[in-house]
């Protein structure tokens, strides 16, 4: 099936309300749009239209530290702290911009770290918030996501250059790319857009935007048109340079999201590959980047919070014919093959968010956030909470010791310690 029938028709059964998808193969861009930028106006998904690619904008700032570190600008193993001066007195400032990278660090997780909206939003704003992780408690011993580590990347990238992050990534990153149509939500012409949207039962609704500026090098501010993203996919796909950034750095495995994490992507064991890429999730709004180096790239931009539906419908039948790579189905079937569920009972929490785990009789029963989740098991690590939830239908577990007993909990790609 053509790429634009094929998107039109499993975006129209996913009830997607705009989406864009494109390809890279050789000095080829192909791209192709379907549906309306908002549900209110019923303006179309055109060329022109910039989503907010969320989570992606982690891969390009990763991007511009390469390539400021390939300029002798910086070392990928520099001390945070030699270029983010708020943390000159923290006990983990000796941590590096590749522990950064790679979600290793010692930052503090915290529920407002993570997704809060800082009230200073003014050029200083990554000053300011790098000011306020400084005096959190250090985190250790595992991997785990974390926004606030990609804040403070931001912040190297302004001190190593004296610009603000945002011009940063349009000297080192938009400019060379010609990523004419990428901006800001905190800039002007920021227009045409796409509003993001959450599909209920009686259709899709609009959603406010989320866009804290200090949270910007972690997702919350950028916006880019289809084109942008595939002209900055294809320098991954060219550039021997960028390779680096493809190197693994932790083997943590996640159902539904990750086989391992390198710097600034994710690696992906599929058949035909390793692929790379990563994943933007924002208010209503879900962004989709695969790399296979050397042959090409795919991209899907949707303004729906099922574009990772979209994804796991469209991709495997993308994928073969573009790139030579089969792309696994997700399997949610849960089983009852694991032994000893009061392994796992416990308390996992950062200092403002808690979850209680208690074993059932089938599986457990998991309690915070607001909600209680009963969690059957998939495999001896990870457990089926909603099959039918886009963005967190399992939950996994971690860092195993002699007996059997995780250290940490992932609640989508956080890690939450045992207590």
């Amino acid at each position: 099936m053509e790429a634009t029938e094929l998107l039109r028709d499993q975006a129209s059964r996913e009830s997607v309300p705009g989406a864009a998808l494109g390809l890279v193969q050789g000095d080829k861009l192909s791209t192709t749009y379907f549906g309306t930028a908002d549900v209110a106006s019923g303006e179309p998904v055109t060329a022109e239209t910039r989503f907010a690619v969320g989570s992606l904008t982690k891969s390009m700032v990763a991007t511009a530290v390469a390539r400021l570190a390939e300029a002798g600008k910086l070392a990928l193993d520099d001390p945070i702290a030699a270029h983010v001066p708020e943390l000159r007195e923290s006990t983990w400032g000796a941590d590096t911009l590749r522990d950064l990278l790679a979600n290793r660090s010692r930052v503090p997780l915290r529920e407002d770290f993570e997704f809060g909206t800082p009230p200073d939003e003014g050029d200083d704003a990554l000053s300011r918030f790098a000011a306020r992780i400084a005096t959190g408690e250090p985190t250790t011993g595992f991997w785990s996501y974390a926004n606030a580590g990609w804040c403070l990347l931001g912040r190297a990238l302004e001190t190593v250059t004296g610009l603000t992050w945002e011009d940063v990534m349009r000297v080192h990153i938009f400019d060379p790319l010609g990523m004419e149509g990428a901006t800001f939500v905190n800039e002007p012409f920021a227009e045409p857009r796409a509003s993001g949207h959450t599909v209920t039962a009686e259709g899709a609704e609009p959603v406010a935007p989320w866009s804290p500026r200090s949270l910007g090098p972690a997702g919350s501010t950028l916006l880019c048109t289809l084109t942008d993203v595939l002209r900055f996919a294809r320098a991954h796909v060219e550039e021997p340079s960028l390779a680096v950034l493809r190197s693994t750095q932790a083997e943590v495995r996640i159902h539904a999201w990750l086989d391992a994490w390198c710097l600034g992507w994710a690696r992906f064991d599929w058949s035909g590959g390793p692929v790379w890429g990563w994943d933007g999730v924002i208010s209503g709004q879900r962004a989709i980047l695969r790399v296979v180096p050397d042959r090409g790239a795919a991209v899907l931009l949707t303004n729906s919070d099922r574009g990772r539906v979209l994804y796991r419908s469209l991709f495997p039948e993308l994928m073969p014919e573009a790139f030579g790579i089969v792309m696994p189905r997700l399997t949610l079937e849960p089983s009852q093959c694991v032994a000893d569920l009061s392994r796992f009972a416990g308390v996992y929490a950062w200092p403002d968010r808690r979850l209680e785990v208690t074993a059932t009789d089938t599986g457990l029963a998991i309690v915070g956030d607001e909600r209680t989740l009963q969690a059957l098991p998939l495999d001896e690590r990870t457990f089926v909470v909603d099959p039918h939830d886009p963005d967190e239908p399992t939950l996994t577990f971690d860092r195993f010791d002699e007996r059997g007993r995780p250290a940490v909990l992932y609640s989508m790609l956080w890690g939450l310690p045992r207590a």
